[in-house]
């Protein structure tokens, strides 16, 4: 079984090794930063180096046209026999299309050997099993599904379902300005905002991840979309200054806290500064989504004094910022861009190079049956290479694309067959 932990456990280690491929775009790391786990330090910011050993990815002057020759797609498949093919797709099969091979499968294997893994999954990707798969994969991720007398928690998972039926941008996942319904329809998201932003703005998502100043709701969304978690980079990710921030999240040393309540252990108690800086501005995004999910224009983002620390009135939570008109405000930065509110980070969050390895990240997570902390594990170098292969696409990625690249790429393969 796939989720065995041993089994897991295994291609964790493999998938944390050094990958040496040359990233097929040759844009190093192109801004790549943080993909550690959610709360461990930021991983090695090693790029991809050396030969991958198959074509390169332009070529040399052939006969007498002086035209370059286009390198073949396949030919990286060429080192891997049929039975390193069988045993790969029959490894992940069941997490793609949830069945084993089938006779017509084994027969493309038999004939196309290595080669035969893209035809494959390139049939898996077009099976109605596919979008379910893709449904599966977020509802775990986000930890939503099933439904309330309240709140209907397939949003999330209706929507990711029709961003892989239709062939629609992944980036929706975040930008999409409409949710999904049972029956695959459009339909109003249903928190009231004045807009969406995908699966962020699901009740869902909100209610799943609710805690006092909106932290749960920025980390995970940060950690699900780029794997990014604090404290980042300061180049990536610039603080807030520190005079912006409310008391306790200014210190830096257990000196520095005045508030009793995080000097007896609210959070870390001290050095808050360091992650707060940068957690303020994407928490801010939150403000006027209530514990439910529902939306409040009058939200004020401060401190309720008869409720407990990160409260605010009417089942909100607290702004990081000081001032009473910014902290009522959905105005912040996102990876030092001004946005006007969840919406426009949404964008931003899907227009950064970390969106697309993220994406391969959490594709490797759920094929393989890896926990959140292994996968974190995964080598920054293939990331790079993976988004920097979806960058020469013509048209924005699909999660089909994500899919195919991903589970294509000799690295991944080598993870099941021990190779390299």
């Amino acid at each position: 079984m796939i989720r065995a932990p041993l089994v897991a456990g295994a291609l964790a280690l493999a998938l944390g090794g050094c990958y040496s491929g040359q990233p097929a775009g040759g844009s190093g790391d192109g801004g790549a930063t943080s993909s550690g786990a959610e709360a461990g330090s930021e991983a090695s910011s090693t790029t991809a180096e050396g030969s991958s050993g198959g074509e390169a990815s332009g070529g040399e002057a052939s006969g007498s046209t002086g035209q370059p020759v286009d390198p073949d797609p396949l030919a990286e498949l060429d080192r891997f026999t049929a039975d390193d093919a069988r045993h790969y797709l029959g490894t992940i099969a069941p997490m793609i299309v949830g069945r084993l091979l089938s006779e017509s499968e084994h027969n493309l294997i038999d004939y196309f050997k290595g080669r035969g893994i893209a035809p494959v999954i390139e049939g898996w990707l077009e099976d109605p099993a596919f979008p379910e798969t893709v449904r599966m994969m977020f509802q775990v991720k986000l930890s939503a599904s099933g439904m309330t007398d309240e709140v209907n928690f397939e949003l999330p998972g209706n929507l990711a379902a029709h961003i892989a039926r239709e062939k629609l941008p992944y980036a929706e996942i975040l930008t999409a300005e409409y949710c999904v319904d049972g029956g695959g329809a459009a339909t109003p998201c249903d928190t009231g905002a004045p807009y969406a932003a995908g699966v962020l703005t699901t009740r869902a998502y909100l209610l799943a991840n609710a805690s006092r100043f909106n932290l749960r709701r920025a980390r995970r969304m940060m950690y699900i979309f780029n794997c990014l978690a604090y404290p980042m980079d300061h180049v990536l990710q610039p603080p807030l200054e520190k005079l912006s921030l409310i008391e306790m999240f200014r210190a830096m040393t257990p000196d520095e806290q005045t508030v009793p309540e995080a000097q007896n252990g609210f959070g870390n108690g001290f050095a808050c500064y360091s992650c707060h800086s940068q957690f303020g501005a994407h928490a801010q995004l939150f403000v006027k989504f209530d514990e439910q999910g529902v939306y409040h224009p009058e939200a004020t983002g401060l401190q309720d004094p008869e409720n407990e620390l990160g409260r605010s009135q009417n089942g909100l939570f607290v702004s990081h910022f000081v001032d009473p008109v910014a902290a009522a405000q959905e105005l912040s930065q996102v990876f030092g861009e001004p946005v006007a509110d969840l919406r426009d980070a949404a964008r931003v969050l899907s227009e950064h190079p970390t969106f697309y390895q993220c994406a391969a990240r959490n594709t490797i997570e759920w094929t393989f049956g890896l926990s959140e902390a292994q996968a974190s594990k995964t080598d920054l170098g293939l990331l790079i290479d993976l988004r920097d292969r979806l960058a020469t696409l013509d048209h924005e990625p699909t999660i089909a694309d994500i899919f195919r690249t991903t589970l294509t790429h000799p690295a991944v393969i080598d993870v099941v067959v021990g190779g390299g």
